[in-house]
């Protein structure tokens, strides 16, 4: 798993895709929270976890799976094949049941689980609605291993990574509604200034 990340982090499409990401999200993330009538300071930490995640998940895999990275190289593009491969993973029984009971490529395990709880902190604190943003959420880690297997740049789609994925953003939305109910509970009353 370190060679891997230590590689993968070698490359520049991470870094850019996280500075792109971060300068758009800190340019949205108070009017989406204005007009959504959500928290801001929370709505920016959900944009930034889903810049990192992005980040993380989608530029191309580094040159030791196969797939080149230099400017102007050809990816495979969308692969029928390839795509039923995935969704076969993602509905598995023994794949899913495998990424919860697993001890192999522990860092790796540890590395798609914490992925989502920065995300599904925010997300819980931000919106109005936490269990529905949770339903959500558990769902997006399909769509990242779809998206990987569709652009064809190199990376795997595995039913494993979802469960993982899904355990972090369990961990993350358990912890932001704590906060949540916390800060309900044992935050000052809000006091009008004429």
């Amino acid at each position: 798993m370190l060679g891997w990340a230590r590689e993968f982090l070698a490359q520049p499409w991470p870094f850019l895709t996280l500075a792109v990401l971060a300068g758009v999200s800190l340019l949205v993330h108070r009017p989406l929270a204005v007009r959504l009538g959500w928290a801001r300071w929370p709505t920016l930490g959900m944009l930034l976890g889903a810049a990192a995640i992005a980040a993380l998940t989608l530029p191309p895999a580094p040159a030791g799976t196969g797939v080149p990275l230099a400017p102007g190289a050809s990816v495979s593009g969308p692969n029928g094949e390839v795509l039923t491969a995935c969704l076969r993973s993602l509905t598995d029984p023994a794949v899913l049941w495998s990424g919860l009971v697993t001890v192999d490529s522990l860092g790796e395990r540890v590395g798609n689980v914490a992925m989502f709880v920065p995300l599904a902190f925010c997300t819980v604190l931000a919106v109005r609605r936490p269990g529905l943003a949770t339903g959500l959420l558990l769902l997006a880690p399909a769509g990242v291993e779809v998206a990987q297997a569709v652009l064809g740049v190199g990376r795997e789609c595995v039913g494993y990574d979802w469960v993982n994925n899904a355990t972090g953003v369990l961990i993350g939305a358990v912890g932001g509604g704590v906060v949540r109910l916390l800060w309900r509970r044992f935050a000052p009353a809000r006091t009008r200034v004429s």
